[in-house]
C-alpha cells in the first residue's frame, strides 16, 4: 500500500475527484489550502489569487500508478494547473 498526497489547483477539483473515485474508491480531501512550489504561488490573495486543494489517498501499486497516469492526462488537459502527487510507502491503517 502507498499513501498518495496530492496538491491541486482548485480550478481542476471535479476532475480530480472523479480520478481518484474511479481509481482508489476514496479519499480525505483538505480544501482552500495555499502554499508556494515550482509554478505561481497559491496564496489566495489579491496579489496570488490562485487556491489549492489537498487528498490523501490510500492505494495499492496499480491503483497509484492508474491515478498518477491519470494525473498526467490531466496534465496534458489544462496546462499550467498545478497538480503534484507525492507518493510514500503506507505501513498500516488503522
Amino acid at each position: 500500500m502507498v499513501l498518495l498526497f496530492i496538491v491541486y489547483s482548485n480550478a481542476v477539483d471535479e476532475e480530480m475527484v472523479e480520478i481518484v473515485i474511479r481509481h482508489a474508491g476514496g479519499y480525505t480531501k483538505f480544501v482552500e489550502v495555499q502554499g508556494e512550489g515550482k509554478g505561481e504561488p497559491q496564496l489566495g490573495t489579491h496579489i496570488w489569487p490562485g487556491i489549492n486543494n489537498c487528498m490523501m489517498v490510500a492505494a495499492d501499486r496499480e491503483s497509484e500508478k492508474k491515478i498518477i497516469n491519470a494525473v498526467d492526462r490531466l496534465k496534458v488537459k489544462f496546462p499550467g494547473m498545478g497538480v503534484r502527487v507525492f507518493s510514500t510507502q503506507l505501513k498500516r491503517i488503522i
